[in-house]
């Protein structure tokens, strides 16, 4: 058997070390967020501060927990809108449309993934806020904004990702499903969406990701509070724009900066469980 030449064993090697320097950078990435974490975790009561309710630098209260319910709340609520009307888009594209109509929707929904978050944002300061204003109540600005501006913002991703995965179902089940007297709705739940589950759920985790990490539109519609929110119609933050609006007033080395480098570690954290979620449900 011949030796493989340099030639031949460049391309593996070149995609070899891309893949060790990604690895390289994402590691570079969390270590570099730890140093700078670290002189507020190894701080004494560290962990009773950060879990705490109250956010107020000036007294060294630095309370996460008002971010993690208004990211919670804001991802769930964009969750909850925009997951029904994906699957129902989804759905109509695989089983309703002729081909000229779904490839002119598949080319809509592609380019309204590709718009800038501060257009989605700006649509939701003026249309968003004042609509949650007069119908909901409170001040507009809210976590059921920036939920309504984050469900517009995800809903063509998800769209694609459940009409790719509704598309990959074999005809052989569908049809046998038919030939067993089930009708279209029966075939539909119990035969097509148990079968491309695995990569709904793919779909979701990605516009989930989204979700969690989107700043600038949310930070124009959520309020900016900094207090655990009363309820949907009041306003509140996110750890993504709080970060973002306290990026310039602590500079490296001071706790705010170490308590900021912890939120980042947080979303990371969290992405991180949603893609090994992912990956078992798609292992099943």
């Amino acid at each position: 058997m011949s030796t493989p030449s340099v030639t031949d064993r460049m391309p593996r090697r070149t995609a070899g070390l891309a893949a060790g320097l990604f690895a390289l950078v994402g590691i570079i990435l969390v270590a570099s967020l730890a140093a700078g974490a670290w002189p507020m975790l190894g701080a004494p009561r560290a962990a009773a501060n950060l879990i705490g309710a109250v956010w107020d630098p000036l007294r060294g209260r630095y309370g996460v927990a008002p971010f993690v319910v208004g990211t919670a709340a804001v991802t769930l609520t964009a969750l909850v809108i925009a997951v029904p009307i994906a699957l129902g888009v989804a759905v109509s594209i695989v089983h309703q449309v002729g081909a000229l109509g779904r490839g002119g929707i598949l080319r809509v929904l592609t380019v309204l993934t590709a718009v800038p978050s501060v257009i989605f944002g700006w649509w939701g300061l003026q249309m968003v806020v004042p609509w949650v204003r007069a119908h909901v109540g409170g001040p507009g600005f809210s976590l059921l904004a920036a939920g309504i501006v984050l469900a517009l913002m995800i809903l063509p991703t998800l769209s694609l990702f459940f009409a790719q995965a509704l598309s990959k179902v074999p005809n052989t089940l569908k049809e046998g499903s038919a030939a067993l007297g089930a009708t279209p709705d029966q075939t539909l739940l119990r035969v097509e969406l148990p079968f491309a589950m695995p990569a709904l759920v793919n779909g979701l985790v990605v516009g989930l990701a989204r979700a969690l990490g989107e700043t600038m539109a949310v930070q124009m519609v959520v309020g900016g509070q900094t207090a655990i929110p009363a309820g949907l119609a009041a306003p509140g933050a996110t750890l993504t724009t709080q970060i973002f609006t306290d990026m310039t007033a602590f500079p490296p080395g001071t706790a705010g900066h170490a308590v900021l480098d912890i939120m980042a570690l947080l979303l990371l954290a969290a992405m991180y469980v949603l893609v090994r979620t992912a990956e078992r449900w798609g292992s099943r």
